[in-house]
């Protein structure tokens, strides 16, 4: 008997040869496009890597240059007295950590007891400052560069790199600028900052330390110091400034290394680097061919380039399309295998069921189902839809009720959101005429509705106000937080004591609290004019300080909360907090945020997170970073409690414009 072609056999092979053809040549096309896309992102990234490295460096030169600015007009008023002019430099030059070492060139015999060179030197030597007189007759700073050039450059210029044996004792870069004494205009030397060349190397260095690791996208690189990337810097002449091989720095120019059959391109780019442009070229470097992205180093007249192997930016892009490539044919399997176990178990019932099911599913519950005469798994399917179709008829009615109820709760659980949402702070800045006062909170209830509260108020150039925390959460904790928040904003209207207006919320919450509810609270007032800040905490989580970036947490009193005890007897606290001062004040939500594995959020933390975030940060990206970082530590689990924040920011007594 001839063996039958069956018609799921057919269709199967169909499918798979159709399904193959149109893969493959999706992924080429794709393969194509995607190494395309990243090799184009690639280029991109490192020309940003370019543009960072160059702002760094700018930014650092520009900070010397505003120091030496300072220490100018620093020693204008200290010129009359040698052993002031080094005591000034000494002052300076702990205060001003980035510069290597300064130092003044006097004019010839500008002090006759001293002789014709007089030449006081400050040195940074890794911490350590360490005073020179270095101008002598061997020493003759009037034929140095950085010296003519800056005496007859009254806005500042930079010199040259040079090696400098006798003060900075390493190869520098030196800021220099005439002083000229006031009122009578008249030349008293030339100031010299100092850049350590091996510094700046460093600087830039450091910043290709992670591309070094790991490569865009995540994909791993091999150890290889030919597939390193790096930057190097040259001067209007292509001599190395800046090199991770220290011997060719001041020594070497970048033509020396244009050799073998790629000269030509070496010559080009070196060309092009020296006449201040940008872009990127490829070009063998070192023997290795490698894409230069370059630009010109704003300050200096120097040329910043960073060096990236080309296998290093074609190791993404082919990493990437195998795996394209790779989970297309897995798909192509998987679709062969559905295929070929799907077509055997279809049948003309089934059509048929699917037909009536398509009609159920369209709300027409008494949709007759087709006849199945067989006893097997089709009919047991078709019994099946019977079962579902009526089930499905009471669930409808069912849920129809159940909607109804739902949403009218969901409405009432709105308003109270709504209501307890109006009670607090919702307009950013609060005060937008002040200038002295930077404000930010939020508030992100676990439930609908929630328990914490904050609130703040100004009178009298004082800013009163507060934060707490409900027991329990919900609808009762909302109840509790909204009579908190009123009393708060009804005292904080006549009281001046944070210590008088938390009384008076104990004795009244004491008193009418059959449910036995309490309430973590902090209650402060900082006078705007002098940076005084009073203080009252009732069991609450003690505040971050953030000075100068640093975060250090606020000492208070280990109080009650308060609706526990009707005569407790609270204490008030005061510091002085200096202007640019942040207090960052939180709930237990922050601190006990939890993820799933059971790990809390912890002060710890937030004391990391606070001091990651630098100075200068505003009270909004303070409230906004610590949240992206809760979110991020907790991840998919469920948020467990009220989270609230709220940042105050003394910027100082200034006037109001």
């Amino acid at each position: 008997m001839k063996k039958l072609d069956s018609f799921s056999g057919r269709l199967t092979r169909t499918v798979v040869i159709t399904v193959l053809v149109t893969m493959t040549i999706i992924s080429v096309f794709v393969f194509l496009v995607a190494s395309s896309g990243i090799l184009v992102f690639s280029k991109a990234h490192y020309s940003d890597i370019l543009e960072k490295a160059n702002r760094d460096m700018a930014l650092t030169m520009s900070k010397v240059e505003v120091a030496a600015d300072n220490i100018i007009d620093e020693l204008c008023w200290h010129l009359a007295t040698p052993e002031l002019v080094l005591s000034t430099m000494e002052y300076e030059l702990n205060v001003n950590r980035h510069i290597h070492g300064c130092g003044i060139g006097f004019v010839a015999d500008f002090y006759p007891s001293v002789g014709r060179w007089y030449e006081p030197y400050a040195l940074n030597d890794g911490g350590k400052i360490t005073l020179k007189i270095i101008g002598s007759e061997t020493h003759d700073y009037f034929q140095s560069e950085w010296y003519t050039k800056g005496l007859a450059s009254p806005g500042g210029v930079w010199s040259t790199p040079y090696l400098d044996e006798e003060g900075g004792e390493t190869v520098l870069c030196t800021f220099s600028r005439c002083v000229v004494m006031e009122p009578e205009k008249e030349i008293a030397g030339v100031f010299g900052a100092d850049l350590s060349i091996s510094g700046l190397a460093s600087l830039i260095q450091e910043s290709l330390r992670k591309e070094n690791e790991e490569s865009i996208f995540y994909v791993p690189v091999r150890d290889d110091p030919k597939q390193r990337i790096y930057c190097f810097i040259i001067g209007p002449e292509g001599d190395y400034i800046a090199h991770p091989d220290q011997n060719r720095i001041l020594k070497t120019n970048f033509y020396d290394f244009a050799t073998g059959t790629d000269a030509d391109r070496y010559r080009k780019l070196g060309d092009a680097m020296r006449a201040g442009e940008s872009g990127d070229l490829s070009v063998v470097v070192d023997g290795i061919r490698s894409d230069v992205y370059y630009a010109p180093l704003l300050h200096s007249g120097w040329s910043m380039g960073v060096v990236v192997p080309t296998e290093r930016l074609l190791t993404p892009a082919i990493a990437y399309g195998a795996i394209i490539i790779f989970l297309i044919l897995l798909g192509i399997l998987l679709v062969f295998l559905t295929c070929r176990r799907s077509i055997k178990k279809a049948s003309t019932p089934l059509i048929q069921l699917a037909e009536s099911a398509q009609e159920i599913a369209t709300g027409k519950f008494d949709t007759s189902l087709p006849t199945i005469k067989h006893k097997d798994e089709i009919r047991l399917l078709r019994d099946s839809f019977d079962h579902m179709q009526s089930s499905l008829a009471r669930y409808v009615d069912e849920l129809k009720e159940t909607t109804a109820q739902n949403a009218s709760i969901e409405r009432e659980l709105s308003v109270a959101r709504s209501i307890q949402m109006s009670m607090l702070p919702t307009t950013w800045p609060p005060f937008p005429d002040r200038n002295d006062l930077d404000i930010f909170g939020s508030v992100a209830p676990a439930k609908a509705v929630g328990g914490d509260l904050f609130d703040f108020r100004i009178r009298n150039e004082k800013l009163y106000f507060c934060i707490g925390d409900v027991s329990g959460k919900g609808v009762p904790a909302a109840m509790v937080m909204t009579v908190i928040s009123s009393m708060f904003q009804t005292l904080s209207d006549s009281e001046d004591s944070p210590l008088r207006i938390m009384t008076a919320i104990n004795a009244s919450a004491s008193a009418r609290n059959e449910n036995l509810m309490f309430v973590t609270l902090f209650v402060g007032s900082l006078d705007l004019s002098t940076g005084v800040l009073q203080y009252t905490n009732a069991g609450h989580n003690a505040p971050v300080v953030i000075t100068d970036g640093k975060p250090s947490f606020l000492p208070v009193d280990a109080n009650i909360p308060v609706g526990i005890m009707a005569d407790w007897t609270y204490s008030q606290q005061e510091t002085a907090l200096s202007p640019g001062t942040a207090l960052f004040l939180y709930t237990d939500g922050l601190t006990e945020a939890t993820r799933s594995d059971g790990e809390l959020f912890q002060e710890e933390r937030v004391l990391t997170q606070l001091a990651n975030l630098g100075e200068n940060r505003s009270a909004e990206c303070l409230v906004a970073d610590m949240t992206a970082a809760v979110n991020r530590f907790i991840g998919d689990a469920e948020q467990s409690d009220d989270l609230t924040m709220l940042v105050l920011k003394w910027l100082g007594n200034r006037t109001q414009e």
